[in-house]
């Protein structure tokens, strides 16, 4: 009888969190701590790069983005070769240039050279109407260190 007349314990029903607290807190500081860099960046200088030179076996067509002065004011040139493109509508006569070559020379090669100020949005037009003219072979000079 003594038996029945014992109280049943009842299992308990609490969870120990201390450990996932302690995890979720410590993740926590990490993203705290690495998310403004993320944010930023690194500040790099982009057109230095040390590479060796490739072998080509046509003469590559050279497309160069440089800033000239103009009426005192810093504007955007581009050029085929020496060939100065026109100034109304640059990306458009670049293009037809590009595509009248690669006409004459199927497997051309293409070489971007820009200034290192020149706006990088301009120099992705110019990497658009390359690609636009059907050239896939192409490199983005650099100077080397």
């Amino acid at each position: 009888m003594s038996l029945l007349l014992q109280k049943r314990q009842t299992p308990r029903a609490d969870i120990n969190v201390t450990s996932l607290v302690d995890v979720t807190m410590t993740v926590l500081i990490v993203f705290i701590l690495i998310a403004p860099i993320i944010e930023q960046g690194i500040d790099v200088d982009l057109p230095k790069a040390s590479a060796t030179r490739l072998e080509q076996p046509e003469e590559p067509v050279t497309v160069s983005l440089h800033g000239v002065m103009e009426h005192g004011e810093k504007k955007g040139v581009i050029f085929v070769n020496e060939q100065r493109m026109n100034r109304v509508h640059p990306y458009e006569a670049l293009g037809e240039t590009l595509a009248a070559i690669k006409q004459k020379k199927p497997k051309v090669a293409v070489i971007i050279r820009a200034d290192k100020d020149f706006k990088y949005a301009a120099v992705i037009k110019v990497l658009d109407v390359v690609r636009g003219a059907g050239i896939t072979t192409l490199s983005l000079a650099t100077q080397a260190e």
